[in-house]
């Protein structure tokens, strides 16, 4: 993958396991954490805590932090979530399992690439609105209906180009948020502890002069969001009348974008230019 190593931290095959474990271990965990929100769907979760495999993927071995996204995803939804009734282990397998590895593989290699805060929030929006895309559309066309036969009355009153929109806005409207605002605070907080570790061989130090760069592409995808929202609420009422929690995350999401976007190398404490 693209990018330079810290130090001489370059990342060893012992810390690629290392990484896989670690992403793996602590997503499970963090999906149990919200596993007892409900959603509006029946289908899937609240998950705020997409911002750990998304902070190994930026400051990690790219692929180790896509498989570990993979793995995690697939054992909290066998541990947690099908316990509930909101996902079982076959359904999670051909739906979870892939819409993250894609994403985090793609998201990895687009920060590493591009080096910058206007690419970071571009890699999380774009990625994680694909990610959920993916799971939307696996779940609704494909796997509910296969694995769960109770879903099949949902996608008949809703149809299923509604359901899939509906599912990515609402996952998209969580988990933007949630990576904007927690990722950079993480780059703070782990600081001390690049060099001493392969595992974040990565470590970005983006510096702040793309601030006049930042300001227009949070803005930017903030109005989208915006604006995607009140399509979504005009052209799918029968939906939004169900799931009205859609509408008030897409908004959260835009103004999260708004605000914290232009200030996330401030969150993160970068002061210098380079990688």
């Amino acid at each position: 993958m693209s990018g330079t190593y810290w130090g001489n931290a370059k990342p060893t095959a012992a810390g690629k396991v290392a990484l896989i474990a670690m992403t793996a271990a602590l997503y499970a965990v963090a999906k149990g954490l919200t596993a007892f929100i409900p959603t509006p769907f029946g289908v899937g979760q609240f998950l705020l805590f997409i911002f750990v495999p998304a902070f190994f993927a930026i400051v990690g071995d790219t692929l180790s932090a896509a498989v570990g996204a993979a793995i995690g995803t697939f054992l909290g939804d066998v541990i947690f979530l099908t316990p509930m009734g909101q996902t079982n282990p076959a359904l999670s397998l051909v739906s979870g399992v892939p819409a993250n590895f894609v994403a985090f593989l793609l998201y990895g290699y687009l920060v590493k690439r591009y080096r910058s805060w206007p690419a970071f929030i571009s890699s999380t929006v774009l990625c994680i609105t694909l990610g959920n895309l993916i799971a939307g559309a696996l779940v609704v066309a494909f796997a509910a209906q296969v694995f769960l036969p109770a879903f099949t009355s949902v996608v008949a009153k809703y149809g299923v180009a509604s359901l899939v929109l509906g599912y990515t806005l609402f996952w998209t409207g969580t988990m933007v948020p949630a990576v904007v605002i927690a990722v950079p605070l993480l780059l703070r907080a782990l600081r001390p502890l690049v060099g001493r570790t392969s595992i974040l061989a990565y470590y970005p130090t983006w510096s702040d002069y793309e601030v006049s760069r930042l300001l227009p592409a949070s803005l930017g995808y903030a109005v989208a969001f915006l604006v995607i929202g009140a399509g979504f609420f005009i052209l799918q009422f029968n939906v939004v009348q169900g799931w009205s929690v859609v509408g008030s995350w897409v908004l959260v999401a835009g103004v999260v974008l708004a605000i914290v976007g232009p200030v996330a190398g401030v969150l993160a404490g970068t002061k210098r230019s380079g990688y």
